[in-house]
């Protein structure tokens, strides 16, 4: 009896997903991953008709007071900073992670954590909240842990990194480590410590 190729064993597929230089089974998960979320996930209707159950209409006194931009009809508060947000400003997202999409039975989970979930397991998040919580997740971290870490990364990838860590170290009377790595820790404990 012949074998039956999986897509990420032909040669196709292994040129394709695999690029000489990665798994081609690690690059085949991760198009039907992404595929997924965007074909289901991002189209969901259930999704939809949850968002919208969670929101309220903008009030008299809040278009008096210029709270939000005068073409915003509908806010709800970020479920991790508690900030009110017009609706196009929020992400509907999973308030657990999903169990990953690397092989053919993870993959099928994945296509009901997409299209299958009717909104008890999700939240309404601000889009710099939902990058940290998802940082946070892949990284085995705290949501605040991964808060101060975005903002050190942040701040060491801007144009004057250099003049500006060290003046960040001198204002606060901290002595820098000696490699990034641990000024990096630094950083993160001493923005979480205060």
């Amino acid at each position: 009896m012949e074998l039956k190729l999986k897509p990420w064993e032909t040669e196709e597929g292994k040129a394709i997903w695999g690029g000489g230089k990665k798994d081609p089974r690690v690059g085949y998960f991760n198009w039907i991953r992404g595929s997924l979320r965007r074909a289901l996930w991002s189209d969901y209707p259930i999704r939809s008709e949850w968002k919208k159950s969670q929101l309220r209409t903008v009030t008299a006194e809040e278009r008096l007071a210029k709270t939000f931009h005068p073409s915003t009809k509908a806010v709800a508060a970020c479920t991790y900073c508690n900030q009110w947000f017009a609706q196009s400003k929020l992400e509907v997202d999973h308030i657990l992670s999903s169990d990953g999409c690397k092989t053919e039975e993870e993959a099928e989970k994945f296509l009901w954590y997409c299209a299958g979930g009717i909104g008890t397991d999700w939240c309404l998040s601000c889009v710099p909240c939902h990058k940290i919580k998802t940082y946070a997740e892949r990284q085995g971290i705290s949501f605040e842990e991964a808060a101060a870490t975005k903002k050190v990364i942040a701040m060491e990838t801007s144009e004057d990194s250099k003049e500006f860590l060290l003046k960040w170290f001198t204002e606060r009377g901290i002595v820098p480590a000696s490699n990034a790595k641990k000024r990096r820790a630094q950083m993160v404990n001493y923005i979480m410590e205060g």
